[in-house]
């Protein structure tokens, strides 16, 4: 079955009309119900100039990492950690992460704009009712998400389906993406803010 959570923004249509449903076609419909509901709801000028005001304007940390912070003092702090791998992935990233046979299972993301730190992206255990608490707990923080991406292609060993969804917090960008593929699944969470590389949040 799949996951219900509060809320008409979230909602899933009911299995009792679907039958039987996998992951994949959970996320279809996930994806269709959100697109339709934010479509129909439209938050006021007003209310959201007032809520955005609000915000707090400080950049994100998380941990000892924070925006901004120069790539050498990262692959510094990094050492203190001990994951088992850390690799540079093209220019602008480095992620670390632990083997497969390593209980505490992290897998970090930093992303970069000019050697410094603009975005952070913490794979979790991956589900798809996981993705539907943490969209739905932002959802109640922060209201109707400023960004949503829904993709479906083709992958090397089938079917890509991809989710991601993004809030605003005071300077920043938050967000959540699931990822669905054939024989597996990805849930991460992520920080961003704007930067001179790339049009944030992505």
């Amino acid at each position: 079955m799949c996951s219900r959570a509060a809320g008409p923004v979230f909602a899933v249509p009911d299995e009792r009309q679907l039958g039987p449903a996998s992951p994949a076609v959970c996320l279809r419909l996930f994806f269709t119900r959100q697109l339709i509901a934010m479509t129909l709801q439209t938050t006021p000028l007003s209310l959201l100039a007032a809520l955005l005001f609000t915000l707090p304007a400080h950049a994100w940390e998380i941990g000892e990492f924070k925006n901004g912070m120069p790539r050498s003092e990262v692959e510094q702090a990094l050492k203190t950690w001990n994951f088992d791998k850390t690799l540079t992935v093209g220019n602008d990233g480095l992620f670390a992460y632990d083997l497969p046979n390593n209980p505490a299972g992290r897998r970090y993301l930093f992303t970069f704009c000019n050697d410094k730190l603009v975005a952070f992206d913490q794979e979790i255990e991956p589900a798809f009712r996981s993705f539907i608490v943490i969209a739905s707990n932002y959802a109640n923080l922060y209201g109707n998400p400023l960004k949503v991406i829904p993709y479906s292609g083709v992958v090397a060993n089938g079917e890509k389906n991809l989710l991601a969804m993004f809030w605003r917090k005071g300077s920043d960008f938050i967000g959540v993406k699931y990822a669905l593929y054939p024989i597996s699944e990805q849930l991460s969470m992520t920080w961003q803010v704007n930067n001179n590389c790339w049009q944030a949040p992505r």
